[in-house]
C-alpha cells in the first residue's frame, strides 16, 4: 500500500509540470546572478559616466573682465554661448558652473591663476580663486615683451597664440620694455591694420569663427 501510494503521488507531481519549458543548463565559470548584472560592474559604469559628466563642467568666477564692445556680464555670457558653445548650468554667490565643449579643462598651476584651456591645450582664459576674482578671456593675437638675458635689453613681438608662431618682431633692442619700448606703437599699428578686432577674445579663434558662421 505504501509503495503504491508513493508511486501514484510521484506520477501526479510529474503531471503538474507537463507542458512547461525545460530548464537549460548554463555553463559558466560562476553562477548566474538572479538579481541582474554584477554590482561591481554597475558601480564601474556609473563611476565612468560620472567622471565624463564632471570633466565637461568648469566652475568660473561670477564676474568677467569685459573686453571693448561688451557692456555687461550678461552680454558677454551670451557671446560665449554663441562663439564657444558654452552652456551655463547654475550660478551661485561667488561662482558659476558652465559646461564647455569636450576637451576643455581648468588647470591650476602651483603658482599663479587658474588656466582655462581648450581641447588643444591653448590657454584661453585666466582667473583666480578670490571671491572677487574675474575671468579674463585672452585674445588670439598679443604683443609680448621678450628679454635678452645676456644684454639685459628687451624686444617686442606679435604672437599668434593659436599656433605659437611669431608674426612680427621689433628690430630694436632697448632698455625700455613693454608699452614703453620704442617699437611698441609700431607693432600695435601693424596688429590693428591686419586684425582690427584683435582685442575681442571671441574673434579669430578657429572654433569661434566656425561657430559664428554656423
Amino acid at each position: 500500500m505504501n509503495k503504491g501510494k508513493s508511486k501514484l503521488t510521484r506520477q501526479d507531481a510529474e503531471r503538474l509540470f507537463e507542458g512547461l519549458p525545460s530548464a537549460k543548463a548554463s555553463v559558466s565559470s560562476r553562477p548566474e546572478n538572479p538579481f541582474g548584472p554584477d554590482v561591481s560592474d554597475v558601480v564601474k559604469r556609473v563611476e565612468g559616466e560620472s567622471a565624463l559628466w564632471k570633466d565637461s563642467l568648469i566652475a568660473l568666477p561670477v564676474s568677467i573682465e569685459l573686453p571693448p564692445g561688451y557692456l555687461s556680464v550678461a552680454r558677454m555670457r551670451e557671446a560665449m554661448t554663441r562663439a564657444l558653445r558654452v552652456k551655463w548650468v547654475r550660478e551661485g554667490k561667488d561662482e558659476v558652473v558652465a559646461e564647455f565643449p569636450e576637451g576643455w579643462t581648468a588647470v591650476r598651476p602651483e603658482s599663479g591663476p587658474t588656466e582655462l584651456r581648450d581641447a588643444a591645450g591653448v590657454v584661453r582664459g585666466l582667473y583666480g580663486w578670490a571671491k572677487d576674482a574675474e575671468l579674463r578671456l585672452l585674445p588670439r593675437y598679443l604683443i609680448e615683451s621678450q628679454a635678452n638675458t645676456s644684454s639685459g635689453l628687451g624686444s617686442v613681438l606679435v604672437r599668434d597664440r593659436g599656433t605659437g608662431r611669431i608674426l612680427e618682431r621689433s628690430s630694436n633692442w632697448s632698455a625700455r620694455t613693454g608699452t614703453h619700448h620704442p617699437d611698441w606703437t609700431k607693432l600695435a599699428a601693424w596688429l590693428d591694420l591686419r586684425y582690427p578686432d584683435h582685442r575681442d577674445p571671441l574673434r579669430y579663434w578657429d572654433d569661434c569663427e566656425e561657430n559664428r558662421r554656423a
